[in-house]
């Protein structure tokens, strides 16, 4: 499913690497690569993310709220960044702090929504029906 919708499941670093002009003098020097070598990793990161956060979720219910949404903020943050560093040192336009900031809160948003909706279990169906007159 996830190749199907490959776009969706790219890091923002990958995505900044592909937004690229690969033909620029920017892209060839020593600082871009440093840069774009690490992109994969994010890719990695960001899926291993959403498998993690649903089965810690499961496993642990609403206990692992808190720091499964802190550990989504931080690889989100990182993973901006990266972004970031990636199109200033490659001759890209590098994202305000301000949007930054708004696409992570959105990114953790939908990260939790999306793991609350796979795992399913984190409102037990027992206490939803006997919540009900």
């Amino acid at each position: 499913m996830c190749v199907l919708a490959l776009p969706g499941c790219m890091s923002y670093s990958s995505k900044a690497v592909t937004e690229l002009d690969h033909e620029s003098d920017a892209f060839a020097t020593a600082g871009c690569q440093n840069s774009r070598q690490n992109a994969g990793i994010h890719d990695n990161l960001k899926n291993i993310k959403l498998v993690a956060s649903s089965s810690l979720m499961l496993i642990a219910g609403p206990v692992m709220a808190i720091p499964v949404l802190f550990a989504n903020v931080g690889l989100n943050s990182a993973d901006h960044l990266s972004a970031n560093e990636i199109k200033s040192n490659c001759g890209g336009q590098p994202v305000t702090n301000e949007k930054m900031t708004q696409s992570i809160a959105v990114d953790t948003g939908l990260g939790l929504l999306t793991g609350s909706v796979l795992n399913g279990a984190s409102v037990p169906i027992s206490t939803t029906l006997a919540s009900k007159p």
